[in-house]
């Protein structure tokens, strides 16, 4: 029998080719059967397709990278995409295996061979990708929310990232689990006003990395101090293995960054999104924040379950000193301050401690508060590692006794009101007469309705306006593009739990409540301090500086100092009453005092009623009514 020819051979192969699309666009699952497999939702998702009327297709894809793709044309075309995978899953592995495209894109050769019902391919055994996968013995994945943290503009809104929980009986601490992470590459010692210009405009390449999570426990739970929640996803095996197989897919693929809509939540919660029929990233054009997500996630079910199997809290460093501070008795608490003030005091502390149980609650207090302490940059340079080695010395020199950890009563991120503000108020102002505000806050939070995920007795809002109207005229009253204010409220009052408070404000508001049409463009910054005097008052004072327009030669620069306190009543009721002081340093006018006072009640997670009173050279007092969504 003659040997067919190489170019019938490749007619064959062509032709099976051919026939194997068209069997792959008949058999193709999803909301419509008779659609282009390259057509797709799942597949347009595990190419990471978008929407662009500059593309031939109508799509472009998020990822940049040529390795990402097997067709030239592939990140603006689908079908040359699905035909191009088609012909590479075809082909013999060559010396290393790893390089296959079933090796390189597991996600795509499941779905493929799903779809299509077919076992055309032969499944490769791929060994770089089974030791990322632990061999096989993910059995879960969890989201995990980082509460928020204002020393970095990246994580004001809080972060999240994925661990993948690999099966109970491995025989390994959990905090070997690998977990995948979305953020900007960011140069060194980059300018945080420069990283949110860029971080806004996208001018940052962002990705994918994996780290063991025990990484991320220590960087955000040990060194800043945020709260973390661990969310377990009620998923089956086969969709675990699936967003598996798809991350491994997108690890160290370039993306654009964006702080606000395409952040760490939205790329996380869209890797998720690659399951059939899961919806979990909010539909807020403006900014895709991750408190939102988990809220979804929330209230959401698959396949009819709902969608969260678990929450699991792990409280920071600084919680867990907090909680076990505030558990001990007043002799014990004495003890400890005595010595974190005195370390040299240690023993004769202890010996004045009675019961062995009261010895050890003390010495594991002072463990967490060292710890709470040190900062790793400085090495045995930091004379709080000495106190700790001489507190863990005593602590091992006891019998062997674990103290219980008091349960925190922190709430839950998923358990909050919705991010963003619409607010209408009525007031009546000394110099305008009557009239009605309207005030929009996309995002997040002030003082007052600080809660679950966010930091307390803080401010986090961008992109508030507020307009008011008096006798037929509506007027802006304020812009405020970004409002920080960061309180750490000294809780404890132990050396170095020290109440640090700084404020960064860039916008623009009125001159003051008695003038019409004087929005002022402003840049005010200030640093402080604060205490908290009992678990219903904090007291705080600050001095800073506000560089603005020359308003009717008011003048360019003002020094200004503020005292204030904040005021809490259970769950429902906040308050803030704030008095300022200003001195204009040019320009003809020379002092001000101001005077705000503002109370709230929570009537619901999404609805509160607001009562203020101002005095800034007019003064005005307001009720309104605001709702989170």
């Amino acid at each position: 029998m003659p040997i067919p020819s190489l170019k019938l051979l490749c007619t064959l192969a062509a032709a099976l080719l051919l026939l194997f699309v068209a069997q792959a666009q008949a058999q193709a699952t999803g909301p419509d059967k008779t659609q282009s497999p390259w057509l797709q939702p799942t597949w347009l998702k595990l190419l990471h397709y978008e929407s662009d009327r500059s593309s031939p297709s109508g799509y472009r894809s998020a990822i940049h990278n040529d390795a990402f793709f097997l067709s030239p044309s592939g990140t603006t075309d689908p079908q040359a995409e699905f035909e191009a995978t088609l012909q590479a899953f075809a082909q013999k592995p060559g010396a290393n295996v790893d390089e296959h495209a079933q090796c390189l894109f597991p996600a795509r050769f499941i779905w493929i061979r799903q779809s299509t019902e077919t076992k055309m391919f032969a499944a490769l055994e791929c060994a770089a990708f089974n030791a990322w996968n632990r061999g096989n013995r993910i059995d879960s994945i969890s989201l995990v929310y980082a509460t928020g943290y204002l020393g970095n503009p990246a994580s004001f809104y809080g972060h999240t990232l994925l661990k993948f929980n690999s099966a109970s009986d491995s025989g390994q601490s959990q905090l070997l689990d690998n977990s995948l992470n979305y953020g900007a590459v960011v140069p060194p010692n980059e300018n945080p006003l420069r990283y949110m210009y860029k971080g806004v405009f996208g001018g940052y390449i962002g990705g994918f990395s994996e780290v063991e999570y025990y990484f991320h426990s220590g960087v955000y739970g040990e060194v800043e101090l945020r709260d973390l929640w661990e969310y377990e996803l009620n998923l089956s095996r086969e969709q675990v293995d699936f967003v598996v197989a798809h991350g491994w897919e997108v690890l160290r693929r370039e993306y654009t960054y964006y702080f606000f809509r395409k952040n760490c939540a939205y790329r996380v919660a869209e890797l998720l999104e690659v399951i059939d029929g899961l919806e979990i990233i909010p539909e807020s054009s403006f900014a895709t924040i991750p408190q939102a997500v988990i809220q979804k996630m929330e209230g959401g079910t698959l396949q009819g379950q709902p969608l969260i199997r678990s929450v699991r809290y792990h409280p920071s460093r600084q919680t867990r000193l907090y909680n076990r501070f505030f558990a001990l008795g007043a002799d014990e608490r004495a003890a400890v301050r005595t010595a974190a003030e005195q370390p040299e005091r240690l023993q004769e502390v202890l010996d004045g401690a009675s019961a062995l149980a009261a010895r050890q609650r003390i010495l594991d207090t002072l463990l967490d508060y060292y710890q709470y302490l040190r900062e790793p940059d400085k090495g045995v340079a930091d004379s709080n590692n000495s106190h700790y080695q001489q507190v863990l010395q005593a602590r091992f020199s006891l019998p062997p006794g674990a103290t219980e950890l008091p349960q925190s009563r922190q709430p839950a991120p998923h358990q909050g009101r919705n991010p963003s503000l619409v607010r209408i108020g009525a007031l009546h102002n000394s110099a305008r007469g009557n009239g009605l505000l309207l005030s929009l806050r996309p995002a997040y939070y002030d003082v007052l309705d600080s809660g679950n995920g966010h930091i307390k007795n803080s401010v986090l809002s961008m992109g508030e306006v507020s307009a008011v109207h008096f006798d037929g005229q509506t007027e802006m009253r304020a812009i405020n593009l970004v409002n920080l204010e960061s309180l750490n409220d000294s809780v404890t009052g132990l050396p170095g739990d020290n109440g640090r408070y700084w404020k960064l404000k860039l916008g623009a508001e009125a001159d003051s409540l008695a003038c019409s049409r004087c929005l002022v463009v402003q840049a005010e910054g200030a640093i402080g301090t604060a205490r908290r005097i009992n678990h219903n008052l904090l007291l705080g004072v600050n001095i800073g500086g506000v560089a603005q327009e020359n308003y009717q030669h008011s003048g360019h620069l003002v020094a200004k100092a503020s005292f204030f306190a904040n005021m809490t009543l259970g769950a429902s009721y906040s308050g803030r009453l704030q008095l300022d002081q200003r001195q204009a340093l040019d320009g003809d006018q020379r002092s001000r005092s101001g005077v705000t006072l503002e109370l709230r009640k929570a009537l619901d997670t999404n609805l509160d009623l607001r009562l203020q009173y101002r005095r800034d050279v007019a003064e005005e007092a307001m009720l309104s009514l605001g709702y989170y969504f």
